[in-house]
């Protein structure tokens, strides 16, 4: 029962990294969208603010997912060193 717990843990990561990054890039995007329009329309300037506030909300977007992919990097071989503890000492247990 533990190494099925540990296993939904493990794909937990990365279904909550799919969602955030999921929507980080829909917020980012938008708040691009909506924030060269505002400044479209306040300035006169058609289309230039709102192209370039989308770029900036992908770009956005990308840099979170960069960053939250680093810190998953970071945390796995940790996690893995710690994986390899708890199988060592399942093996160990002397029998009684």
């Amino acid at each position: 029962m533990g190494k099925k717990r540990q296993n939904w843990l493990r794909y937990g990561r990365y279904i909550n990294l799919a969602l955030s990054f999921g929507i980080m890039m829909v917020v980012s995007l938008f708040l691009g969208l909506y924030g060269g329009e505002w400044l479209d329309r306040r300035l006169g300037t058609s289309p230039i603010f709102m192209i370039l506030g989308i770029f900036l909300g992908v770009g956005i977007g990308f840099y979170s997912l960069f960053a939250e992919l680093e810190g998953l990097m970071k945390k796995k071989p940790r996690d893995k060193i710690e994986r390899e503890k708890n199988e060592d000492n399942d093996e160990e247990e002397p029998d009684r």
